[in-house]
């Protein structure tokens, strides 16, 4: 590939070069390390997280007094209730996955219910009544799940409840003394 100018061949070196104009991050190692591809790809958002709190702890605050503070406290009640609102999330996906099963076999239920009528088997009655007793076995499973899901999620409502406040309350410290800071100088 030929270069038609100076610009293009320069920014071709910058892009390939090893030394970068920002200052190396620490790496920390993830604490929760599983294989990509698998069922655990869905806890990343946590594990990243997580990592994001245990690295806030090596952060130094010295761009104001209200970050050095209340800006720890800020962003770990911040980091708290992502971690609630991840776990919402992710039981809010595994009830609908349980109640797409649930309607998928109640379905299936029902067509092979109406195969049976409009047909004369010789065991119609017994292959009927059987039916009949799966869709209420269905339907007894998804009384069971909503209930299992609503008593599961208030927990984890509660949190964010109480973790919105707590939010709420540190950023609230923060603004009030960054404005004290801003008005009357450090």
């Amino acid at each position: 590939m030929m270069y038609n100018t100076i610009a293009q061949l320069r920014e071709l070196y910058f892009q390939q070069s090893r030394y970068s104009a920002e200052p190396a991050k620490a790496y920390y190692p993830p604490l929760l390390q599983w294989p990509s591809n698998s069922y655990f790809e869905r806890f990343k958002p946590d594990s990243d997280l997580l990592q994001n709190a245990i690295s806030l702890a090596d952060k130094s605050y010295t761009s104001s007094v209200a970050n050095q503070i209340f800006g720890s406290q800020k962003e770990q009640e911040y980091l708290g209730l992502k971690h609630s609102s991840n776990l919402f999330y992710e039981r809010c996906k595994l009830h609908k996955q349980h109640l797409e099963e649930i309607n998928h076999r109640h379905i299936q239920a029902q067509e092979k219910l109406f195969c049976v009528k409009i047909n004369n088997f010789p065991d119609k009655a017994k292959r009927q009544s059987a039916l009949e007793s799966q869709l209420l076995q269905l339907e007894q499973q998804r009384r069971d799940e909503e209930l299992t899901f609503w008593k599961d999620t208030a927990e984890i409502r509660e949190k964010l409840f109480e973790g919105a406040a707590a939010y709420r309350v540190a950023r609230q410290r923060y603004s009030i003394f960054s404005d004290v800071e801003g008005k009357y100088g450090r």
